[in-house]
């Protein structure tokens, strides 16, 4: 089953630039793929084609030898590369799984849960009121947890701008003094969150590590009478010693990974404890293949998974065909949100069903969705999106 080629569209996909996938065998078989990008789609769309060059003629059926070579021949590393390597490793297995007619989870191991527990997100924009009217909103559509971003922080985030001026300048470093009143006005937001949730839904924060260790440390301690399951990225996501030192100092679990590479990258947090959820990325770290490996390392560390997953249906499935193989796993992100579900049914057949908050493995072949192809031909990407301007 060797590769005859590998085809990718970088398209539109409302909050960012998505980009499919489809490797092809020289005997007809297809895996399909999605990986995305806020910035710099250009580099990873030409990662692809370099290594698109590399495999015509491989066996498809190798996955962690391509994998591996895929990586160790690059020489340089970084996540532009793993990203390139998502896209086709997640190809791969989909590719795989469809000629043995099982779905991916199958070719895991086979489901470990019955159902994946999903996390969604509510804009705290505007008001402690308009947050509460987000969350209000995402409990009535079925799900059991919300994530949110900084109050003040953030004020109605587009990829490339702030569409309004918000309370705290977008490039304010973590080592700049912040206004006093910053930490009750972030609690304020949380405290008609979860007057809105109720006490059963898991409420949960992102910082996109905007903060020092001391900050850190203030804003969970205000927090703290609201029950959060997690704060991501209180500090700057590189910084091992920081994020281990917030979560020695506080009660809240600290969570961070979306944006580390491979297995290699991530384990001296993991093997440091500086997390306590670790948030890996299918789409970024190199697939299903290098997710599993960061996974099975947390387990043996009782340290949970909470996959990042900010993205679309194809990128979706293979999250979440993973995630039911994972004794470790707690939940997934996803942006199953008003304003992007029409992307989801834009560019695959058989977008993957999300209700209750939930994904139930599906038994159909590979990963379930397929591409419509004749959309991606008359679709292109964004490429303002490149330009960045948030953190």
């Amino acid at each position: 089953m060797r590769i005859a080629r590998v085809r990718r569209w970088p398209v539109e996909f409302g909050l960012y630039n998505a980009i499919y996938v489809q490797i092809e065998t020289e005997d007809g078989l297809v895996g399909e793929a999605e990986v995305a990008m806020r910035r710099r789609t250009r580099s990873v769309v030409a990662l692809i084609d370099e290594m698109a060059d590399n495999l015509v003629g491989v066996d498809a059926t190798r996955i962690e030898r391509i994998q591996e070579r895929l990586y160790r021949d690059a020489f340089l590393g970084g996540t532009l590369l793993t990203i390139a390597i998502s896209a086709i490793d997640q190809a791969l297995w989909d590719l795989n799984a469809r000629a043995l007619g099982v779905p991916v989870h199958r070719l895991l191991g086979g489901a470990f849960r019955d159902e994946v527990l999903l996390y969604t997100h509510a804009a705290a924009s505007g008001s402690p009121e308009g947050l509460a009217a987000g969350v209000r909103d995402r409990v009535e559509r079925g799900f059991r947890a919300v994530k949110t971003t900084l109050p003040g922080f953030y004020e109605k985030v587009t990829s490339v701008r702030h569409d309004r001026a918000p309370l705290v300048a977008p490039h304010h470093t973590e080592t700049e003094i912040l206004s006093p009143w910053v930490f009750g006005y972030i609690a304020e937001y949380f405290a008609a969150a979860r007057e809105a949730a109720g006490r059963d839904v898991h409420l949960m924060l992102d910082c996109h590590g905007r903060l020092n260790v001391a900050n850190a440390i203030r804003l969970a301690e205000a927090l703290e009478p609201y029950g959060l399951t997690f704060i991501e990225e209180p500090v700057p996501f590189e910084r091992l010693d920081w994020l281990r030192e917030v979560s020695g100092r506080v009660s809240t679990p600290i969570a961070a990974g979306e944006r580390w590479g491979n297995h290699l990258t991530s384990a001296p947090f993991i093997e440091s404890h500086a997390v306590a959820v670790a948030q890996p990325d299918v789409g970024l770290c190199g697939g299903i293949t290098a997710a599993r490996r960061i996974a099975n390392l947390a387990e043996a560390h009782a340290i949970s998974i909470a996959f990042h997953n900010p993205l679309g249906p194809l990128q979706s499935a293979a999250t979440w065909h993973l995630a039911a193989t994972l004794p470790n796993f707690m939940i997934s992100e996803s942006l199953f949100i008003p304003e992007q579900a029409a992307y989801w049914e834009r560019y695959v057949v058989g977008a993957p069903v999300v209700e209750g908050g939930v994904w139930h493995p599906t038994e159909g072949p590979g990963l379930g969705p397929t591409l419509n192809v004749r959309e991606l031909d008359r679709s292109e990407p964004n490429l303002v999106l490149d330009l960045g301007g948030t953190r």
